[in-house]
């Protein structure tokens, strides 16, 4: 087992959040309100600047476990099948939500298009984020995923749980019906 120093945490926490919107202070948090359908248990593990949060879902041992993304405009979905597969993603497409918002309803096509646009502007958006990249691959082991959009088309694809509101209402899946085209920033 690898020992981290409070202060190598706080630094790879620090990156994760300011870099890749992952807040893990967030996972703190109460999440009471979310209820999965089916009903399996969860564990918060992070939140993300406009309100939405990362659950690890299930009955498996914690980093075997699913994750599932919770946005706060009623959205939700499978994101990765476990905790360094989700960070793994993070790595390579930052934009992960933006490639679903603007996926044409799921069209992995048209997610590779609008990565095409977004990749350029995002890291001139974040020029930190090369810096913090590879500070975080210094401190943690993640596999390398060869086709990324691929994996996070398939793995919302293959959503097996929703969070249903409190008047019964079932967030909708995270992909959305913009295309790259629609894009005019």
């Amino acid at each position: 087992m690898i020992k981290y120093s409070e202060l190598q945490l706080a630094d790879i926490a620090d990156d994760l959040g300011e870099s890749f919107d992952f807040e893990l202070g967030q996972a703190n948090d109460d999440f009471s309100w979310i209820k999965l359908d089916p009903n399996l248990p969860f564990t918060a593990l992070a939140g993300e600047g406009s309100g939405g949060v990362f659950l690890a879902y299930g009955n498996l041992d914690l980093e075997k476990r699913p994750i599932l993304f919770v946005s706060s405009e009623g959205q939700a979905g499978k994101v990765a099948n476990n905790l360094s597969e989700l960070l793994a993603l993070l790595m390579v497409i930052p934009y992960w939500f933006d490639l679903l918002k603007f996926s044409g309803n799921g069209d992995l096509s048209e997610m590779r298009r609008a990565a095409l646009f977004m990749e350029s502007e995002y890291y001139e958006d974040y020029p930190e984020l090369a810096g913090a990249r590879v500070r975080i691959h210094s401190h943690l082991t993640l596999p390398k995923i060869e086709d990324p959009i691929a994996v996070l088309h398939a793995r919302v694809h293959s959503s097996d749980c929703t969070v249903v509101a409190g008047d019964g209402w079932k967030y909708e899946i995270l992909f959305n019906s913009f295309v790259s085209s629609d894009n005019k920033s």
